[in-house]
C-alpha cells in the first residue's frame, strides 16, 4: 500500500509518522523548497532558526513520542515569561516567580467577575487535558450555548484586553472579537502548560525523521504542487507539477494536510460543496522576523512583551533562554494588517519593530548582525463559530471520497500537539480503525 500525504507542514509530517509506523509507504507532496510549513526554518548566519513550533509543552505527549523516535533529543527549559504595558506599568507574568503572585496578577488583569466565568473552563482542562483541544466534548457544549457571541462579548472588558487578547493574537492572529468561546479551549490549554525547547531545533529533528527512513518507504517531494485528486476504482490519481513539470501518480489512499483554504482550492472542481465549507474557516496573516544583535536585548527576568491593539507589533520576545540577543518580532492582529503586507520589505518591518520595542529593551545602539523574515498571508487559523458543526458538514460532504482523509490546524487546534492528535485520528479513520 502507498499513501499520498499532501502538505509537508507539521500535520503532514505527523501523518507520515503514523503511516510509516504501520509499514505503509508514504509520499509527501510539498509545494515549497523545504518541509516544515509555518513551523519552517531558515539560516541565520550559520545557524538554523525556527519560525514556529519551537516551544514544546510538557503535556505534548504525542509530539514527544515522535521526538523520541528521532533520537530522543534533549529539551531545554523555556517556561512562560511575558510582560504587558498597562496604564503605564509593565506587568510581568513569569513561571520563575511565585505561583500565588502570578495568580493574583492574572485575577487583577482579568477582574473577579470574568475570572469566575473563566475558572470552570480552566478546571475542565486541568481535570482532563484532552478537553483542551478544538472540538472537545466540553467545548462543543460551550460552543452550542455561547458561539452566537464573540470571545470579546463572552469575556468582556479588561479580561478580554489583558488576558484573552495576548493569547488569541499569538495563536490565531486574531482579536478577541474575531474569535469564539467554543474554540478557546485549545488556546487556554497552552496558557496552562509549561514550555521547553528542542536543544537541536525543529529543523534538525525533521531532518532526522527523514534520514531515519529509506526513500522507498518515505519520499519527500519538495517543489511539488498537487493540482488535482481524482478517485477511481483502484484508489486515487494524483496530478501534480514538480518545478513546473507535470506528473501523475497512483495511490491507494490520500491524506490532505493542507490548510483549509488550500484544500478548498484543490477540491473545488470535484467537491464544490466541501470547498465552500472549508472557505468558512478563518485565517489571518502573520509576519515574523528573527534578528540577531551583537549584545543581549532582553533581561532574563523579562524575556517578552505583548503590545496593545493599537500596535502593529503584537509581540517581541527572546528566541530562547540562552539566546537573549536573538529577538523574535511577530506582527499579527488588526493594526498589523493595516501596516504589514506581503509587499512589505524585511528592512521596513524590522525597523518598525525596533521603533516600537526599543523603549523597553536594549535595541538602540545594539548592532544588528543578521536577520531572517517570513510573511504568511494566511498563517494563523482562527476557526469559525460553532466550528464542530462546520467540520461535521465537511466530513459528511467528503464521505463520497472514501479513502481520502483530512487533517490540519483547523481540525484539533494549531499547536504542534493538536496537529499530531489530528493526524493520528485521521490516519486511524483512513485505515478503518475508527468508525
Amino acid at each position: 500500500m502507498r499513501v499520498a500525504v499532501i502538505g509537508g507542514g507539521i500535520s503532514g509530517i505527523a501523518s507520515a509518522f503514523y503511516l510509516v509506523k504501520r509499514q505503509i509507504k508514504v509520499d509527501i507532496f510539498e509545494s515549497k523548497k523545504q518541509i516544515g510549513g509555518r513551523a519552517g526554518s531558515d539560516l541565520l548566519n550559520d545557524r538554523w532558526v525556527d519560525f514556529g513550533g519551537k516551544n514544546i509543552g510538557r503535556n505534548y505527549n504525542l509530539f514527544r513520542d515522535f521526538a523520541k523516535s528521532c533520537g530522543n533529543p534533549d529539551f531545554e527549559y523555556f517556561g512562560i515569561n511575558t510582560s504587558q504595558l498597562i496604564n503605564g506599568r509593565i506587568i510581568t507574568i513569569s513561571r520563575e516567580k511565585s505561583s500565588l503572585l502570578n495568580f493574583l496578577k492574572v485575577v487583577n488583569l482579568c477582574g473577579l467577575r470574568a475570572m469566575g466565568r473563566l475558572y470552570p473552563h480552566i478546571k475542565a482542562i486541568l481535570d482532563d487535558r484532552s478537553s483542551g483541544v478544538l472540538c472537545s466534548e466540553y467545548f462543543r457544549t460551550l460552543s452550542e450555548k455561547f458561539d452566537h457571541l464573540t470571545l470579546d462579548q463572552y469575556l468582556k472588558g479588561r479580561c478580554s484586553n489583558n488576558v484573552i487578547r495576548p493569547i488569541t493574537i499569538r495563536m490565531n492572529g486574531a482579536e478577541p472579537e474575531e474569535c469564539y468561546p467554543g474554540n478557546f479551549g485549545s488556546n487556554l490549554a497552552l496558557a496552562l502548560d509549561s514550555f521547553e525547547q528542542l536543544s537541536i531545533g525543529m529543523h534538525d529533528l525533521l531532518g532526522t525523521f527523514i534520514t531515519n527512513h529509506e526513500p522507498e518507504s518515505l519520499k519527500i517531494l519538495t517543489g511539488s504542487r498537487v493540482t488535482s485528486v481524482t478517485k477511481n476504482q483502484n484508489g486515487f490519481r494524483v496530478d501534480y507539477t514538480h518545478r513546473g513539470t507535470p506528473g501523475t501518480a497512483s495511490y491507494n489512499k490520500v491524506i490532505s494536510a493542507l490548510p483549509a483554504h488550500d484544500l478548498a482550492e484543490l477540491l473545488q472542481d470535484n467537491l464544490p460543496e466541501t470547498a465552500g465549507f472549508l472557505r468558512e474557516v478563518n485565517y489571518y496573516p502573520v509576519g515574523i522576523a528573527i534578528v540577531k544583535y551583537r549584545n543581549e536585548v532582553f533581561p532574563a527576568t523579562r524575556r517578552a512583551m505583548v503590545f496593545d491593539r493599537n500596535s502593529p507589533l503584537s509581540n517581541a520576545g527572546a528566541y530562547g533562554l540562552k539566546d537573549l540577543n536573538l529577538a523574535r518580532y511577530t506582527f499579527s492582529g488588526k493594526a498589523s494588517r493595516k501596516k504589514i503586507t506581503k509587499h512589505s520589505s524585511p528592512k521596513e518591518v524590522i525597523e518598525l519593530a525596533e521603533k516600537i520595542a526599543s523603549p523597553y529593551f536594549n535595541i538602540e545602539n545594539n548592532p544588528k548582525e543578521a536577520h531572517v523574515y517570513r510573511y504568511f498571508p494566511k498563517g494563523l487559523c482562527a476557526y469559525s463559530s460553532k466550528h464542530h458543526q462546520l467540520l461535521e458538514a465537511v466530513d459528511k460532504s467528503i464521505s463520497s471520497f472514501s479513502g481520502f482523509g483530512t487533517t490540519g490546524d483547523y481540525r484539533r487546534g494549531a499547536s504542534i500537539e493538536a496537529c499530531f492528535r489530528s493526524a493520528k485520528e485521521c490516519v486511524e479513520n483512513v485505515m478503518g480503525d475508527r468508525s
